[in-house]
């Protein structure tokens, strides 16, 4: 604002009367408080009652991941190659008993560190299933795959080698 501006603005509140002064002082008072508490207050209170309704998400999900982090912890302190190939060729064989498709495996040989797998007409959902279940849970890595659509309706023939992981320091 120039000079003049201010001038002519004070000689406007000059000519006020006292309760014209009384009233616009109230206005630019209260104008003041609420520009404060729009641009101040309102802000940080709607953003503190943001977090706190995340917070619950927030720590339910730190639960998770420590969860996360322990199992990982506990699997990777596990011996990779602790048990024998014989021992796992042996959990390979109770895991498909056990699934259901022992009377479609047609072959279960080892060679070093590779399971040498073969069905015949096995129920594809059924291997997909056992499949994903016994790579987690006997840390297998599929290291070839072969799979053969059949005449019949949800049946495949495969061939499938997965290698035991191997033991830390080799």
């Amino acid at each position: 604002m120039t000079t003049s501006a201010i001038e002519t603005l004070m000689q406007r509140w000059q000519l006020l009367s006292a309760r014209e002064r009384r009233a616009v002082t109230g206005g630019a008072a209260l104008l003041a408080v609420v520009a404060a508490w729009l641009l101040l207050f309102e802000p940080a209170w709607q953003a503190r009652a943001a977090l706190q309704g995340e917070l619950p998400a927030l720590r339910a999900q730190l639960a998770r991941i420590d969860a996360l982090a322990d199992e990982a912890q506990r699997l990777s302190s596990a011996a990779a190659g602790s048990d024998s190939p014989q021992t796992r060729k042996t959990q390979l064989e109770r895991s498909i008993a056990s699934a259901g498709l022992a009377p479609s495996l047609t072959q279960l040989s080892l060679n070093g560190t590779l399971f040498d797998l073969r069905f015949d007409r096995v129920p594809h959902a059924a291997w997909l299933a056992w499949l994903d279940t016994t790579t987690r849970e006997m840390r297998l890595r599929v290291a070839d795959v072969t799979v053969t659509r059949e005449a019949e309706h949800g049946l495949v023939s495969v061939r499938l080698a997965l290698e035991s992981p191997r033991a830390e320091g080799s």
